[in-house]
């Protein structure tokens, strides 16, 4: 046999591996990714004087487990604001997490805990809990207000279909 025809098999064996391992690794991948991967809209609507909160929010779902980066849209402060999120996904359909400042000079106080109903792949809607304490250091651990339930929902902002286009 001729050294071409060894190196086109040899060849053309490692290429099809190479396509089945790359496709497997992709396909391991794409499962890994869960189903509320992806961008979503945060909506509070106003309430006690405050307006109304619009935030994009980067989702990544891995497991039984989310963690988000959100940036608000409105109203614009003049500086980014961000917060990080941390939750899990029950299987009962519920979400429950807490949230924190991604810069916590610019947002000192603003954090909390999150609670969500699943309504469907596209809309979570729940409430948020912000704990604001004094910050007095002769005062200890004592809320600044009563803690209150404030309404919060995340709208997908490419609506996911089921496989069969539903």
């Amino acid at each position: 046999m001729s050294e071409f025809f060894v190196n086109t098999i040899v060849g053309t064996i490692v290429g099809a591996l190479a396509t089945v391992v790359f496709g497997w690794a992709v396909k391991a991948v794409q499962s890994w990714r869960g189903d509320f991967t992806g961008k979503w809209t945060q909506i509070i609507p106003a309430f006690d004087g405050e307006p109304e909160k619009i935030a994009i929010v980067d989702c990544k779902h891995r497991g039984d487990r989310l963690y988000a980066t959100t940036l608000r849209t409105q109203p614009d402060l003049g500086f980014p604001q961000r917060w990080k999120v941390e939750a899990r996904i029950s299987s009962r359909g519920l979400i429950y997490g807490i949230y924190w400042p991604e810069n916590m000079s610019q947002n000192p106080g603003s954090y909390g805990s999150l609670q969500f109903k699943v309504v469907t792949d596209n809309l979570f809607a729940g409430f948020y809990v912000r704990a604001r304490v004094v910050e007095d250091p002769n005062v200890s651990n004592e809320f600044q207000e009563k803690l209150k339930t404030i309404p919060i929902r995340w709208e997908r902002i490419i609506p996911r279909t089921k496989p069969d286009g539903k």
